[in-house]
């Protein structure tokens, strides 16, 4: 098992267990109490778990692993709205497209109008919304099922999308970092994403303002690997970084959650 592997299922072991020792962390991976306390301090120098006395702790304000999809579905949500809609304008007729997995790619499935579209995705929330449109095609890869974010991925899932080739990835993520670059909670996500990003023509990301100058567990990408962001603000940091590396940014400007009056009036035809 490589580090980062160990690393990702520690966290999860620590976040679902609240607690964990450093000799029971060592007798379910199979390594040293030596390596799993070097592990410990990394988790915990990135702020990802609380080091204790003899092992770690799940550190509640921190928790950078998977939230649960009905909750990331109410988060920010008429900026996504507003993200999703313009994202989905980029769509063309004829286009096969990757919709990544997430709240934000869901109402971009649910923007879609444009015919004879192609949409690969191994989020099943977007497979279920998409299925029944006359104009879209849908294809889903196989894998295991993950529980309470309703994403397939396993071996079979990355081998799947290594064979693809699309005009155009809609990327999620958990956070981006003008240094670290655009990255996730988890590491086997990741792996994934960075399978969409090699499939596409076009890559956009799609990241509310609150996604902004933060660092997530697992790498996916540099923005020099990002060809359109479409944001709803953005940090002049980050606006710079994506002007260096050619990014075109689309801004919406959307309103704080609470203003619906504005975000009806930005939003109606």
């Amino acid at each position: 098992m490589f580090q980062l592997e160990r690393l990702d299922k520690i966290l999860t072991f620590v976040n679902e267990h609240k607690k964990a020792n450093t000799a029971e962390l060592s007798e379910i991976f199979d390594v040293s109490p030596v390596t799993i306390r070097r592990d410990i301090e990394k988790l915990s120098a990135d702020g990802l778990l609380i080091k204790t006395h003899g092992g770690a702790m799940a550190s509640e304000s921190t928790n950078l692993h998977d939230i649960p999809f009905a909750s990331r579905l109410v988060q920010n949500l008429s900026a996504k709205k507003a993200i999703a809609k313009a994202a989905a304008a980029l769509i063309r007729d004829g286009d096969t497209i990757i919709l990544d997995s997430g709240s934000t790619t869901l109402e971009i499935a649910r923007n879609i109008t444009q015919q004879q579209i192609t949409v690969v995705t191994n989020d099943i929330r977007i497979a279920i919304e998409l299925f029944s449109k006359p104009n879209i095609t849908v294809r889903v890869p196989g894998g295991t099922l993950q529980d309470t974010v309703y994403v397939l991925i396993d071996g079979n899932t990355n081998r799947y999308f290594s064979m693809l080739h699309v005009n155009k990835t809609f990327l999620s993520c958990d956070a981006v970092d003008s240094a670290f670059g655009v990255s996730n909670r988890s590491y086997d996500q990741g792996l994934i994403k960075q399978r969409l990003i090699a499939a596409a023509d076009e890559v956009i990301l799609t990241a509310d303002s609150s996604k902004f100058n933060k660092k997530a567990f697992s790498s996916i990408c540099g923005l020099d690997e990002i060809n359109t962001l479409v944001t709803n603000r953005i940090p002049a940091d980050i606006q710079q970084e994506c002007s260096r590396h050619g990014v075109h940014v689309i801004n919406t400007d959307t309103p704080e959650d609470g203003d619906a009056k504005a975000l009806e009036d930005m939003t109606s035809p």
